[in-house]
């Protein structure tokens, strides 16, 4: 089987952010439930609601379309509610479905594109968190994206719910927050090329003298937003600092510049009162170590799991 990325046959035309019923849940218990070709049948016998009148599968038909998609699944017989298998699953082998739900999302092209312009938009807004009033939300997608189609509060709340699953953000009485989840920081960075030139892999961390420009910037492309700025030296956004602060407190990760490297990268201040080109880090290199057994390091279905 290929290692390289193939996108799959006969995908929906219908917008990510339209499957408004589809959760991460349900997208990896299923996902991780097809091991080879297998029937749509046997997956609704898995998976369907018992009801009065039998069992309910619209979410199960919706769960697949999404994942044929974003091209984790596609049929065999050309119908995705006939048979259904993976595809794609020897890139990147051991990679979380989290973050491999979401690279897959960032490889969409045309009018798909718009689930990743979603979090870069909000952003590009510069601060740690956004006001997560739909209206609010939408006046920055108009302003900030060119789709033709309209922003309605059923496509904004399916990218903040299924981005707040994933660890991309999440949603708080004071907003949303734009920091993404420990652990998804890690497997991030555990992914991306450690060098110009080279291909990103997932490995078993510790990963050494990891070169922090190629790296944050594939990362930036393909998994998550992570700069404030787009010319001149590259300044990391403040809500992606932040983890990488975290980490480095917790000996996870070791930041530097050493004085003779190039390409470096900025980390802003934690006090952005103080944020001037004097009292940002410039960071060259980072080395990482593996993740601590430890709630703060998991994704949040499996944070939710632990704390039952």
């Amino acid at each position: 089987m290929s290692t390289s990325y193939t996108p799959a046959s006969h995908k929906p035309d219908k917008l990510l952010t339209g499957f408004i019923s589809v959760r991460v849940p349900e997208l990896k218990h299923i996902y991780s439930s097809i091991q080879a070709s297998t029937s749509t049948k046997e997956v609704n016998g898995k998976f369907g609601r018992p009801s009065n009148s039998g069992l309910q599968t619209d979410h199960i038909g919706d769960t697949l379309r999404f994942l044929n998609a974003v091209d984790l699944v596609e049929s065999p017989s050309g119908d995705i509610l006939d048979t259904v298998e993976r595809i794609n699953d020897r890139r990147f082998e051991g990679l979380p479905f989290e973050a491999r739900l979401l690279y897959h999302c960032n490889q969409q092209d045309g009018r798909q594109r718009h689930f990743a312009d979603v979090h870069r938009a909000l952003l590009d807004e510069g601060g740690r968190t956004v006001d997560a009033d739909r209206d609010s939300l939408r006046t920055i997608l108009k302003r900030e994206t060119d789709y033709d189609f309209s922003w309605t509060d059923e496509k904004i709340d399916m990218w903040v719910t299924l981005c707040e699953q994933i660890g991309v953000i999440s949603e708080t009485e004071d907003g949303i927050v734009l920091s993404p989840c420990r652990a998804l920081m890690h497997d991030a960075l555990v992914l991306a090329p450690i060098s110009s030139g080279e291909d990103p892999e997932y490995t078993e961390a510790p990963v050494e003298d990891i070169e922090a420009s190629p790296a944050l910037n594939w990362i930036d492309e393909n998994l998550f937003t992570v700069y404030a700025a787009r010319s001149g030296t590259r300044r990391v956004h403040p809500s992606v600092a932040d983890v990488l602060r975290n980490l480095a407190d917790d000996e996870v990760i070791s930041l530097s510049a050493p004085g003779d490297a190039q390409n470096e990268v900025e980390l802003p201040p934690e006090d952005l009162n103080e944020d001037s080109r004097g009292n940002r880090r410039d960071v060259t290199h980072l080395s990482l170590r593996s993740s601590p057994a430890e709630t703060a390091y998991q994704y949040p279905l499996d944070q939710q799991i632990t704390r039952q």
